[in-house]
């Protein structure tokens, strides 16, 4: 599958690029997204306001998020920043810190799919609602 000449991706496109079924199936999460803000490292630790999913995932790792998107901007039009692997298994191993900040257990190197898809634009009507930067996120 190669990048479409414009660079302008569908979300159906990125899932498909990365192995995902084109559309979510009932019950998983499997793209975490958020904005990465102008001049915002792209580094984790990532921690998000993800309540008690991340238990929830431990108990059933085929409905948690595959992987972490991050785009560039907090509005569109959304551009590819990176992309990274979640470790399914490791969801929810900070249960013993800040339950309001929960981090997401990314293998620390970019998913090989950003050499080719940073930079594309994300053809999407998605907004971060969410006053807080912790709460800027999405599943596709």
């Amino acid at each position: 599958m190669s990048v479409p000449e414009d660079r302008v991706i569908t979300v159906a496109f990125l899932r498909e690029f990365l192995g995902l079924p084109v559309a979510r199936p009932d019950g998983v999460r499997d793209l975490l997204v958020i904005p990465r803000p102008g001049g915002t490292p792209l580094s984790g630790p990532w921690r998000l306001a993800l309540g008690d999913w991340p238990d929830e995932w431990r108990s059933s790792p085929s409905t948690a998020p595959r992987f972490l998107v991050v785009l560039r901007g907090l509005i569109a039009p959304y551009f590819v920043a990176g992309i990274w692997e979640i470790d399914r298994q490791l969801w929810g191993s900070d249960a013993a810190g800040d339950r309001g900040l929960r981090e997401v257990p990314v293998i620390q190197r970019p998913h090989e799919a950003t050499s080719q898809l940073a930079g594309c634009e994300v053809d999407t009507d998605m907004t971060f609602g969410w006053p807080l930067p912790e709460e800027h996120y999405a599943f596709w």
